[in-house]
């Protein structure tokens, strides 16, 4: 007996020491290094998401910004960038409205005086100096948005990279991860196609890929390399430090964007910044409570501004809400009112958007059609009507459209008739709204919340040293070996090389008999002497 419970004990003994064990190893924090130095707002929704579930796991983050967060934890440092950065993220806003070879001009520009400018800031120059700054880092994440000027970061550190796309797969992530998706049924995000394209379209999907790969690796990795050396004391060329890439974890999923091939490197965590709704504010709680007819929500995100709109489309805003029965919530950033504001609209600086959008008395979201924006109407099953002005908002509304989730209106176009005309279309068809739930359901059904899979993902990274496992080997092809264009060339060159040869024969053969003199018989040469 005694000699049982002896076992017994050590046995217990043995299990609270391996969950002890177990606890201290999950337990263990990391310093992580956050470059995103080339961001908006709306991007760092999703950086910040990622960020502050990793401190609050234990991890030290050390974040270079221009959005700190507010009421950091203690874990959680800052490097300020607001000053610098926010003049240049403005070129990135107006360059829809340029043409193509202006716009590549205007965002190489840009990313060099960014480059420029962060790396001479004091705190940066510390930073390059593991002695000087003191501190050890255990992983780099970056963006996915013309930040390859700071990968040396992650070569001074000798730590892995985890990069944040807010955009999903845009058309250069692809050629950095190593992944084969073809421009024939994978449309570029900047662009208003769906998956199934004519062959124009196709046509046009693949010269801006090619053209978007090539202005990266020729014109923008150059450049920005020549800055990082100016900079940085010895580092590889850019081209090698971005191998230090794990993975990227992407803002994408199938059911927001188009079912796509993926690579092991890249993750899907589309929807990663929407979290469980907050209850509102006493006051909107009871504007919504109250809303017998619902609630219609319009917003044009956090870089457009509705109170910039002119004073002639701000009144037909106005008039059109006028003849609705539903209360309006609109975003609107200045202090002084819209002349003929109707009774029925509210106009607000700021607004929970994701939690006001939870309320089941909210029935449509007129929106710029924004990727977080529209994730956001998905999560809540919330009908849309998009107002799109640049970037991949016209694939999105585009994707609403084909979904049957949503109408659009294009803001050249946008009118008092042409939005009145939408809005009542979208209330009062039922279609609209059981199709967005039909939508949410799909793209709620997940093994696990998108966030929870991009932190599982990081602390993997880490976990494995770099997990280069994950890395296919066409990173280490050229473009001729990963399309397989010398195999083709080699097996067409063989046929046709026999041909060849047959060819010749056969000429050889026919003009010998053909050029041979006849031969006379000596009999009749005979004869002809006599």
């Amino acid at each position: 007996m005694a000699n049982r419970m002896t076992s017994n004990a050590g046995l217990l003994s043995l299990v609270i020491l391996g969950v002890v064990m177990l606890l201290v190893e999950n337990t263990q924090s990391a310093n992580i290094l956050g470059m995103f130095p080339v961001s908006a707002n709306s991007h760092n929704n999703v950086f910040s998401a990622l960020t502050k579930e990793l401190a609050a796991r234990g991890h030290h983050l050390t974040i270079v910004t221009p959005h700190p967060i507010k009421n950091p934890p203690a874990n959680y440092t800052h490097i300020d960038l607001s000053r610098v950065v926010a003049p240049h993220l403005k070129a990135f806003s107006t360059i829809s409205e340029m043409k193509v070879l202006d716009m590549h001009i205007k965002i190489l520009d840009a990313t060099v005086s960014i480059c420029e400018d962060v790396l001479s800031l004091p705190e940066m120059k510390e930073l390059m100096d593991p002695k000087k700054y003191g501190k050890k880092f255990d992983l780099m994440l970056i963006s996915h948005f013309f930040s390859e000027c700071f990968y040396p970061y992650a070569e001074i550190y000798d730590v892995p990279v985890v990069t944040m796309s807010p955009a999903g797969a845009i058309p250069t992530t692809d050629m950095m991860f190593g992944n084969i998706a073809l421009p024939s049924f994978v449309p570029n995000a900047y662009l208003s196609f769906s998956d199934k394209m004519t062959f124009l379209e196709r046509s046009v999907n693949f010269v801006s890929y090619l053209g978007s790969n090539i202005f990266l690796k020729y014109f923008i990795i150059p450049a920005e390399e020549k800055v990082a050396r100016k900079h940085f004391k010895e580092i590889s060329p850019l081209t090698e430090t971005l191998k230090r890439n794990s993975i990227i974890l992407l803002n994408n999923h199938f059911t927001y964007n188009y079912p796509r091939p993926l690579t092991p490197n890249m993750i899907e965590v589309g929807g990663m910044h929407v979290k469980s709704p907050n209850p509102l504010p006493k006051d909107l709680q009871k504007f919504m409570d109250d809303a017998k007819d619902g609630v219609i929500y319009l917003s044009m995100g956090l870089n457009l501004k509705s109170s910039t709109f002119s004073p002639a489309l701000q009144s037909a805003l106005m008039s059109a809400f006028s003849e609705l029965r539903q209360r309006v919530l609109m975003k609107y950033e200045a202090d002084t009112p819209i002349p003929g504001q109707p009774p029925n609209v509210r106009l607000e600086k700021w607004l929970p958007q994701s939690d006001l959008l939870a309320h089941p008395n909210m029935k449509l979201f007129i929106t710029h059609g924004g990727l977080l924006s529209f994730q956001e109407a998905v999560a809540r099953g919330v009908p849309v009507i998009g107002i799109p002005i640049f970037g991949d908002q016209q694939m999105n509304m585009r994707k609403v459209i084909r979904l049957g989730v949503g109408l659009q209106v294009p803001f050249a176009e946008l009118s008092k008739e042409r939005l009145l005309k939408a809005m009542k279309e979208v209330l009062g068809d039922a279609k609209y709204r059981n199709n967005m739930m039909t939508l949410s359901n799909r793209a709620m059904d997940q093994p696990e919340h998108p966030l929870q899979r991009a932190v599982f993902w990081t602390e993997y990274v880490m976990r494995h040293k770099g997990a280069g496992h994950l890395k296919p080997a066409s990173l280490d092809l050229d473009w001729c070996q990963l399309f397989m264009v010398d195999v083709i060339l080699v097996l067409l060159s063989i046929p046709t090389l026999l041909l060849f040869v047959l060819y010749y024969l056969v000429c050889r053969c026919c003009c010998g008999r053909k050029r041979q003199p006849a031969q006379v018989p000596k009999s009749k040469k005979k004869d002809k002497r006599q």
